[in-house]
């Protein structure tokens, strides 16, 4: 089912992540692999991107993300999510290298696709992230990433997701407290992602 997602995202140094992990309780970490597939020769469109997400402990899903825009610091984002056996044989159980958007992809997700013209979608590649629930007080959990980019580069960064926009403040006030290199970012994983393979441009919107 499709939901609205809002989110905003914080880059910190690798001090400032080791300062937050001893700072609040852990609810649990989690070890991901994300799969990237699109259409390379319509990747510069913004027109949103599919997931294949393994994670520790968690059944495998496939999520269509679409932007939608802007508010400030927060991201809104058009999200349909569905369990990974749903899927048709080019992606279930892992993803080949092209898949079908007609037969491989669950009917709101291909809809999506087949509305742009698009018919098929390649494999563009993979990347690790390490995710960390901190809980922050009573105003509720933040995701701390520690993602590993292709090439072997690193970056870390903090997760606010809640359509809460009180909330979404309070939060992102405590993490800047005590985290002083903190920045606002407009980039997500896709973006960075792409900007780490060589050859591949980047989208110039749905970042």
């Amino acid at each position: 089912m499709a939901e609205m997602e809002k989110e905003a995202k914080l880059t910190i140094r690798p001090e400032d992540y080791l300062r937050l992990r001893q700072a609040f309780p852990v609810q649990e970490c989690r070890e991901q692999l994300n799969v990237y597939l699109h259409d390379p020769a319509r990747l510069h469109e913004g027109l949103g991107y599919l997931r294949v997400r393994f994670e520790s402990r968690r059944e495998p899903v496939v999520t269509l993300k679409v932007p939608r825009g802007w508010e400030g610091e927060v991201r809104e984002m058009w999200e349909v999510e569905e369990p990974l056996h749903r899927c048709g044989p080019g992606l279930f159980p892992r993803p080949r290298r092209r898949i079908e958007v007609a037969t491989d992809l669950p009917e709101e997700i291909s809809e999506h696709f087949s509305s742009m013209g698009i018919t098929h979608l390649r494999r563009l590649g993979w990347m690790r992230n390490r995710r960390c629930l901190l809980e922050v007080g009573d105003e509720g959990l933040v995701e701390l990433d520690r993602t590993e980019l292709p090439g072997g580069g690193v970056h870390f960064e903090v997760e606010v997701e809640t359509a809460d926009q009180n909330r979404m403040g309070t939060l992102l006030d405590r993490i800047r407290e005590l985290a002083p290199s903190a920045s606002a970012s407009r980039i997500g994983k896709f973006s960075r992602f792409l900007e780490a393979i060589p050859g591949v441009s980047l989208p110039s919107t749905g970042r």
